[in-house]
């Protein structure tokens, strides 16, 4: 039995050393199925946002931090959330996958490092990229799709999410993990 955190994040910009983390979301994949999901606004205090960024996730920055938690609070509910589904199982660390993952990680492991929490205690050191599945699929010519961005495997593969959810962490993250499943049927 497979069961892996789908995770996604909007971000003030592309540079975790710099740029906030603003949205985190996540659902449950379990064996191709979904299951519980997780959404946090995050407020980090004086943030250097990049205005492109804010024009691809959409987010406006002065009602985003008027409703937005601090990211200490905004960690502990994440960090309740996950207790609820994976830690309290006691098995190993919790496996992350996503599209393009290792830009989301970066983001988490910035919003850890603000917060106290160990991320590599939390969270396993082995993560699954669907862009990178994407990309093997096409070499080993079990699939033929150009490009491996998220619009173009989610239009390829049918899946669709109403525009004014696209680029919102819970509803890529859905996405994503929808993505994940017709990636696995393909080898199956």
């Amino acid at each position: 039995m497979a069961r892996l955190l789908i995770l996604d994040t909007e971000t003030g910009g592309i540079d975790p050393a710099i740029h906030p983390i603003l949205t985190l979301g996540c659902v449950i994949w379990e064996d191709g199925a979904l299951g519980a999901e997780f959404e946090v606004m995050i407020a980090e205090p004086n943030p250097t946002l990049d205005e492109q960024a804010l024009k691809i996730n959409r987010i406006d920055p002065k009602a985003h931090f008027a409703t937005a938690m601090p990211p200490l609070d905004a960690m502990r509910a994440f960090h309740t959330f996950l207790k609820q589904h994976f830690l309290a199982t006691g098995k190993d660390r919790i496996p992350l996958a996503g599209h393009n993952i290792n830009f989301d990680v970066g983001f988490v492991r910035r919003l850890c490092r603000l917060t106290g929490f160990y991320y590599d205690e939390i969270f396993s050191h082995r993560v699954l990229d669907t862009a990178g599945i994407i990309r093997f699929l096409n070499l080993a010519g079990k699939l033929s799709l150009p490009g491996a961005g998220s619009t173009e495997a989610f239009a390829h593969f049918g899946i669709a999410i109403k525009p004014d959810v696209r680029h919102t962490a819970l509803a890529d993250a859905k996405a994503t993990g929808v993505l994940l499943t017709k990636l696995v049927d393909i080898v199956r």
